[in-house]
């Protein structure tokens, strides 16, 4: 019954998954070698795990002529994807590369993938359809050369990753690019111990003698060699994705910030338009703009701040202590003073005293100040301060 579900769930969701991840990352494919290498691994994972679905290995085998063309297609896929997680992996390592490694690794990949085609041509027995024919002839001395070619390829490409990435997490600090660090190099050796599940696997089960109701022969498989290989693949994806993940989720944030400072912000800016250099965006043009928004918001806070600073220039002496207990109720006072401050100025009226208490708010740094400045954003809506045009 496992295995009946994990079958699917590997057939169908990890293709859709890695087609996904190579459309999100064609983008960037053409900036550097890392992200060249990273979405060409991708690739040829998908183009591996696309083949499998029965649809598709009778649709390649009905085009080639070659009834088990998938189980080729699927091996040179891995080869090229084991090839480009190496080229990756050194891309980001950053370290100084001997010279001829690069191409000895691409001639090893080469050599192999030779090896495999000649092999499956020459040697492997052709007799069944589909990427499974050969479990019935793992007995088969050829067969056993073309499996060790690829589990030799793939243990030594995963096995590499795993430690270089691993050992290279001490460089990298605490937080999400640590994790996706991490990932990478759990994903490398989780394909490592696939690689050497899989040939005690196929060594300690022999040949596949039954045959299913059309004739042809049961996979060799269980759920742990359907579950490991797709681990690997979370876990790679995952890796690969944390760090943009992140610098998606830092925009998202300044974003709705942003929107929560709109209201206060338009506000002390009509009342004191120099302390804003250009046009004040828009609600909708900030939502449309893309990029690094921290530093704009660094800026909105600070404007806002520096406009309290001008409403404050002509005002009489500070009133006397006010009795707050929380940043909450603070934030409520500057909230209603610079509402009050606004108004006053949009009558040519000079702002009222600012209360004492307000000397000591604000952050220390921009990003306590920004902070601050939601809080008093909040306050400021609430209180009906911003009258949207």
């Amino acid at each position: 019954m496992e295995e009946e579900l994990m079958r699917p769930l590997f057939t169908w969701l990890m293709p859709v998954l890695a087609w996904g991840v190579v459309l999100w990352r064609t983008p960037s494919a053409f900036t550097t070698r890392a992200n060249r290498s990273i979405w060409g691994a991708f690739s040829a994972i998908a183009v591996a795990l696309t083949v499998r679905p029965a649809a598709v290995a009778t649709a390649l085998a009905d085009v080639t002529g070659i009834r088990d063309v998938t189980l080729l297609i699927k091996h040179l896929a891995g080869l090229v994807a084991a090839y480009f997680v190496l080229e990756y992996v050194q891309a980001v390592r950053q370290r100084p590369h001997r010279p001829g490694t690069a191409r000895a690794r691409l001639l090893f990949t080469g050599a192999a993938a030779l090896a495999l085609t000649l092999l499956f041509v020459l040697v492997l027995p052709h007799d069944y359809d589909g990427a499974f024919g050969i479990d019935a002839h793992y007995g088969d001395p050829g067969v056993q050369l073309y499996l060790a070619v690829f589990n030799t390829v793939f243990a030594v490409a995963t096995a590499q990753a795993a430690v270089i990435f691993w050992s290279n997490r001490a460089t990298v600090p605490p937080g999400p690019l640590r994790v996706g660090v991490t990932c990478l190099a759990s994903a490398g050796a989780t394909g490592f111990v696939y690689t050497l599940y899989r040939v005690y696997f196929v060594l300690s089960s022999g040949d596949a003698t039954k045959l299913d109701a059309d004739g042809k022969p049961v996979p060799l498989t269980d759920p742990v060699c359907e579950l490991l290989p797709a681990v690997m693949i979370v876990l790679f994806v995952l890796g690969v994705a944390i760090p943009p993940v992140r610098t998606l989720a830092g925009y998202l944030r300044d974003q709705y910030a942003l929107w929560r400072l709109h209201p206060l912000w338009v506000d002390v800016v009509a009342a004191v338009p120099q302390v804003v250099l250009g046009t004040p965006n828009s609600r909708l043009r900030d939502l449309l703009t893309f990029g690094d928004r921290s530093v704009d918001l660094a800026h909105r806070a600070f404007a806002i701040r520096d406009a309290a600073l001008v409403l404050r220039e002509d005002t009489p002496a500070p009133e006397g202590t006010v009795a707050v207990g929380t940043d909450e109720d603070l934030a409520r006072v500057e909230a209603r003073w610079l509402r009050t401050a606004v108004q006053h100025r949009a009558r040519n009226l000079p702002a009222p005293a600012q209360p004492a208490v307000l000397a000591t708010t604000g952050g220390r740094t921009p990003r306590e100040e920004i902070a601050w400045m939601l809080a008093v954003a909040a306050s400021y809506r609430e209180l009906g301060g911003h009258k949207p045009a």
